[in-house]
């Protein structure tokens, strides 16, 4: 028995044996050791071994099996000329490499350790399910040529029998070299479903062994009323293990070039991004009308995150974020990117984390977006900073928290502001005999505002007085609860009314303080049991009050419903909350929510507001979505009736929409899906769009149609059109 054949990745190199040894294993295989030179050594096993001493040839046969360090070489016959060292398998022949890549092949003849070699009906399967067939294949070194062959990364063996390809290339040569570890080209056609739609004279590509490589990625095609065709092109520059590049040129036939990049780098104990664009654009006027000039426009975004590994305690965790968002102006992202956000955040911010405390401080800057925002107006919190620290629950398991906040606002046109707050808060969880559960909570806060109004601040409403204000709130709470529970065969159901007791002084906010974080208030079901309703330290809820409310839950297998509803009531008026609100006089409207899920198949959520005097509804929301494996279907509807001026004596709009969103899957690979959005007060259509997605091992291929018919400024209705392509393992 004699096995002296080796491969490295595609084929190895082999040395000649000086003595042998043979043994036989326990399923009766013969199994040969040689020692070669450097005292290395080569195992073999086959059923059958036969030394011709006369020709100097060793032939074995039966599962011929060849170990040598990762690489395993199998055969069902494998002859050794130790005069001429040329080694030929034939049968069944496979090979696979240290990189996890076989090759299945009917007869190969190698020569010269294996170095150079000649191959015919070849086919190579890379590890990551890729494969390569060809007519025959040379190998020189560590490079091997295939004839007249096609490359492929789809499944060849499908369900009804034929093995086509979705898309594959072929080429009169395909070179395999594995210290470059590429895979080169020559005379190429790409096929797609079998039919012929590019060729180039070379083309090149990493093999599976590459994790990346720079080179040209998968391209997209567009076109719109406003840029017309459009396609981006982008390009991979792989830098090192740690860093890239990546080029993203927009060409547009109505805008010229936009042009766009990613840099990307891992420091080791952190990673950053910069990305950007730039173009120079035509320059329109109110009117959409071209005026012959043009302007630069364009974005930076950046951010990262990094350890603080030298100013790392027992048990603690420092680490530091930034981000950095620009744009030259409030379109440009909507228009290029269909970027739609309204406002853009940029930090640098500092953190601390130590069991059950955290601390940050940082810097934040905003940049507006909306028509009405002006740059001069618009604060800039330098610095803000929080303290959040809460002591081990006690053997009752109160527990002690205390929150500190301190922030500056800046801007460059209008009103400066500073605030410190500093709040000390016990709480007690109880549960009784008789099943109900109390949560007992005492709090004692104290701010200090200062306010130079010398400038009219973005909004007046919430501008304030010129002078410093300090104020002390204190604060006494109860929570309770009672859970009625009803356990079926199959089902459980909760009954639990809540009510909730808040004690405070009546201090209402008074209007020389300025407001800078609680200006968007809304009484709905989330802050129904909230001890303060605002979102910001400037505004609080003074006044003692009652919430109360029920909560009904049903639990059966994969189906549950959980409802709530619930109202406020003050037992002082004087504080005064937004008109529309849901939260004016001493009793609120009614607030709840329904939950409706039933397994896989239907997701149902109902938020709504009730009128305290006549329960009309005043904010109506509906999201649902359900169906099959099949087919998912989407709606949501909002109906938010304010009906009441603001303290700016300013309308408030209703708001009526309908949003709908489908998908159908036809099958693994095929999806359809659509949306589409009205304005149900208007009676205007705002947006919809229908497309079709592919997907499958090889091949992910879209086609999208947008149609907008909302205005921004320099943004109009606009319709546009979408065509993704991506070819595994071509970008």
């Amino acid at each position: 028995m004699v096995k002296k054949i080796i491969f490295v990745s595609l084929f190895a190199g082999m040395i000649l044996p000086t003595t042998a040894l043979d043994v036989f294993s326990n399923d009766g295989k013969i199994s040969h050791a040689e020692t070669i030179g450097s005292n290395k050594i080569i195992n073999f096993s086959a059923e059958k071994v036969e030394y011709l001493s006369e020709d100097n040839i060793v032939i074995a046969t039966g599962e011929v099996t060849l170990y040598h360090e990762k690489t395993v070489l199998r055969a069902n016959k494998v002859t050794f000329d130790r005069t001429t060292r040329e080694v030929k398998a034939t049968g069944g022949i496979t090979i696979r490499d240290d990189n996890g890549n076989i090759m299945f092949m009917e007869e190969t003849i190698l020569k010269d350790g294996l170095k150079e070699g000649f191959i015919r009906n070849v086919r190579v399967l890379f590890s990551d399910d890729s494969y390569l067939v060809a007519k025959e294949a040379i190998r020189v070194g560590k490079r091997t040529t295939f004839k007249k062959s096609a490359y492929s990364p789809c499944k060849t063996c499908n369900s009804d029998g034929h093995r086509e390809p979705l898309w594959q290339i072929k080429a009169d040569a395909i070179t395999h070299d594995e210290n470059d570890k590429t895979i080169t080209y020559n005379n190429v056609v790409l096929e797609i479903a079998g039919v012929p739609i590019l060729y180039t004279p070379y083309f090149s590509h990493p093999d599976p062994t590459v994790r990346a490589a720079s080179g040209l990625l998968s391209p997209e095609f567009a076109t719109s009323s406003e840029l017309g065709i459009n396609v981006t092109v982008p390009y991979y520059f792989n830098l090192a293990p740690h860093r890239d590049i990546t080029f993203e040129p927009i060409l547009t036939t109505k805008e010229g070039i936009v042009f766009a990049g990613t840099y990307r780098q891992h420091t080791g104990n952190g990673q950053f991004f910069i990305k950007g664009s730039a173009t120079n654009a035509r320059d329109l006027d109110v009117n959409q009308i071209d005026t012959d000039s043009r302007e630069i426009r364009g974005h930076i975004f950046s951010g990262g995150k990094f350890d603080l590994d030298n100013l790392k305690f027992a048990g603690d965790t420092w680490q530091w974020d930034y981000a950095f968002n620009w744009v030259s102006d409030d379109t440009y992202l909507r228009r290029y990117y269909q970027d739609r956000s309204d406002v853009l955040k940029s930090k640098v911010r500092i953190e601390n984390f130590t069991g059950r405390n955290y601390f940050t401080a940082g810097l934040y800057g905003f940049q507006g977006l909306d028509e009405e925002d002006i740059a001069a107006t618009t604060g800039q919190a330098l610095p803000a900073i929080d303290l959040n620290m809460a002591s081990t629950p006690g053997k009752w398991g109160n527990q002690f928290i205390l929150d500190a906040s301190a922030v500056a606002i800046v801007r460059t046109g209008g009103v400066d502001s500073q605030r410190a707050s500093v709040q000390g808060a016990w709480k007690l969880p109880l549960k009784t005999r008789l099943g109900d559960f109390y949560t007992f909570s005492a709090s004692l806060r104290g701010d200090v505002f200062n306010n130079n109004a010398q400038n009219q601040q973005d909004q007046f409403l919430y501008t304030g007085s010129s002078k410093t204000v300090a104020r002390i709130l204190p604060q006494f709470a109860a929570d309770w609860k009672l859970p009625f529970i009803k356990n079926g065969e199959s089902t459980q159901q909760i009954i639990e009314p809540l009510i909730s007791i808040i004690v405070a002084p009546n201090y209402p906010n008074s209007l020389d303080i300025v407001n800078e974080d609680s200006r968007n208030f809304e009484f709905d079901e989330n802050n129904l049991f909230s001890h303060n309703r605002y979102n910001g330290y400037d505004r609080w809820e003074s006044g003692t009050r009652v919430n109360y409310g029920v909560r009904y839950s049903l639990y059966s297998g994969p189906t549950s419903v959980i409802a709530t509803i619930g109202q406020s009531f003050r037992f002082q008026s004087s504080e005064t909350f937004p008109v529309g609100s849901g939260y004016e006089g001493k009793s609120s409207d009614f607030v709840g929510r329904l939950d409706l899920i039933f397994g896989d198949y239907l997701d149902y959520i109902h938020r709504f507001r009730l009128d305290k005097n006549s329960l009309r509804l005043r904010r109506n929301e509906m999201i649902l979505s359900g169906g099959t494996k099949k087919f998912r279907a989407s709606m949501r509807y909002l109906d938010l009736d304010r009906d009441a001026a603001d303290l700016r004596n300013t309308e408030l709009e209703n708001s009526k929409e309908l949003g709908t969103g489908l998908q159908v899957y036809v099958n693994e690979r095929w999806t359809l899906h659509g949306s589409w959005v009205r304005d149900l007060l208007k009676k205007d259509t705002i947006s919809y769009d229908a497309g079709i997605r592919f997907k499958n091992e090889c091949l992910e291929f879209g086609i999208r149609y947008e149609k907008r018919l909302t205005t921004d400024r320099d943004i109009t209705p606009s319709s546009s059109f979408h065509l993704r392509l991506i070819l595994k393992h071509l970008g």
